[in-house]
């Protein structure tokens, strides 16, 4: 047994080197810990909607908001975001001919709330202080305006969906810079009038009913403040 014991201790004290080459020491190592669980965080960033067929939908703008983040389990959180910001929208009237159908431009506010889950693809780690994200979810937009615009067209609240990408930048404080890239999903409903030549026979505005899906892109800068570890 003593013999055995020895043995042990040899190749215990030979293996040591071995592991200290292949590993890190702590001060060394590119990854550290993610160890708040919750955050609160304010963003802000530029909006660029797509263009349906009529050209009637919110126009490009920017958003700002404010952002809660929850983690749940592992590398899942829980986030939940509200933005606003200025936009505005393209006014027709499809009774009259092309050349004299556009009404003009229409100032409004674009609101975004959704709901969603998020997770870190380094785990519950950074590398070398960066944390990719992979997120989604669902929600609303809406511009707050009950009624239709004079040519019979209004966006209203829309429910949506979206998915996005981002990078955080862990510090060793309580404050996290982000960017983040996030595609929002919502339906557009154009009136029947739109699909209906004017009477002087000139083209519609639109070749058939038809009730698009438009894919909005949001590039954001935010910062985060980290709560209870």
């Amino acid at each position: 047994m003593t013999r055995l014991r020895a043995v042990i201790l040899a190749l215990t004290l030979a293996a040591t080197p071995v592991a200290a080459q292949v590993g890190f020491t702590p001060s060394e190592s590119p990854y550290r810990d993610l160890t708040w669980k919750q955050s609160l965080g304010a963003f802000a960033g530029g909006l660029d909607t797509g263009r349906d067929a009529a050209d009637v939908g919110p126009q490009p703008g920017w958003l700002a908001g404010v952002r809660y983040d929850l983690r749940i389990g592992g590398p899942v959180l829980l986030t939940g975001r509200l933005a606003m910001g200025p936009t505005s929208r393209r006014v027709v009237n499809p009774a009259k001919p092309a050349a004299s159908r556009f009404l003009g431009d229409q100032t409004s506010q674009l609101f975004a709330a959704d709901l969603g889950l998020a997770m870190n693809l380094t785990g519950q780690k950074s590398y070398h202080r960066f944390v990719p994200v992979l997120s989604g979810g669902v929600g609303i937009a809406s511009d707050f305006r009950g009624n239709p615009d004079d040519g019979g067209y209004r966006f209203g609240t829309r429910f949506s969906f979206n998915w996005g990408l981002g990078v955080r930048y862990h510090t060793d404080g309580r404050w996290e810079p982000r960017v983040d890239f996030t595609n929002y999903l919502w339906q557009l409903q154009y009136p029947p009038d739109y699909a209906v030549r004017p009477s002087d026979g000139s083209p519609a505005i639109l070749g058939k009913k038809s009730s698009p899906w438009m894919g909005n892109h949001l590039w954001s800068f935010g910062l985060s403040y980290q709560l209870f570890r």
